[in-house]
């Protein structure tokens, strides 16, 4: 299944969104927290627009509350994980993708913070099991800003430690900053993958740009043979275009990536 995420326009301009969703014949991936005033009344108006018309997908709250237990911040992002569940059940969503962690840690203790990021996660699948949670796992953190908690080994292992109908997400553009070898992670991991975020970068920054623009870390060509190894290993995968508002965003390109990846997949 594809989905648009709407960092396209911007976690905004849900009818521009809308117009790109129903377009594609996809689903759409919605964010449940973002910086502007007003974003959770706007999202209040989403729900006549996508419950029931479009399989929905959700981004929990971009918020730290893998690494962090006690305190304001703690109650605040509890709140904001209690708010987003609302909507999971307001849109009928499919599944909703958390982040291991936020913000950089200090890595002499590099294990204690993965240790609460774990405790944390499994807290949050108990949380929700009941209520129909279908969680997925992010792998995110960038080498040049110094806040990878889990590199690519610990995140595979990782999984070890989460409960089985704990699912996960593999973001190409995180992985690609990291110079991960992602084919490996998809091999590795294989059906326990359940989405995926598709998008391109330059091996630095989390760009967001098309998984075909040329010059970045993966060509097309290369993209296609990563398209294909994730055919062979989790084939039910979703697929969600997670790509940032730039100047080339319209129908025609996200048309003509998914008439590609659907060619190479063969979906």
């Amino acid at each position: 299944m594809f989905y648009l995420s709407n960092y396209c326009t911007g976690f905004k301009d849900y009818e521009r969104f809308e117009r790109y969703v129903r377009a594609c014949g996809a689903g759409a991936e919605l964010a449940t927290w973002w910086t502007y005033p007003g974003f959770d009344a706007l999202m209040d108006e989403q729900v006549s627009r996508f419950a029931g018309k479009y399989p929905v997908t959700l981004h929990s709250p971009f918020l730290e509350y893998c690494c962090i237990r006690d305190g304001g911040q703690w109650q605040d992002a509890m709140a904001a994980l209690d708010r987003a569940f609302g909507w999971y059940a307001d849109f009928g969503s499919t599944s909703m993708v958390v982040h291991t962690h936020s913000v950089g840690r200090p890595l002499e203790e590099k294990a204690r913070w993965q240790r609460l990021s774990v405790e944390n996660m499994c807290l949050i699948a108990e949380m929700y099991r009941e209520k129909g949670f279908n969680m997925l796992v992010e792998n995110v953190g960038y080498a040049h800003a110094g806040n990878v908690l889990f590199d690519r080994d610990e995140f595979i292992s990782l999984f070890d430690e989460l409960p089985a109908d704990v699912g996960c997400l593999i973001d190409t553009g995180h992985a690609f900053a990291n110079h991960w070898d992602v084919a490996r992670v998809v091999e590795r991991l294989g059906d326990r993958i359940k989405a995926f975020h598709l998008h391109n970068t330059d091996g630095v920054l989390d760009l967001h740009y098309s998984v075909y623009e040329e010059g970045m870390y993966l060509s097309a060509d290369r993209f296609d043979d990563l398209l294909r190894c994730i055919k062979d290993n989790c084939p039910d995968a979703d697929l969600v275009l997670e790509y940032c508002p730039y100047e080339k965003i319209g129908e025609d390109l996200f048309k003509r990536d998914i008439n590609r990846i659907a060619d190479v997949m063969k979906l």
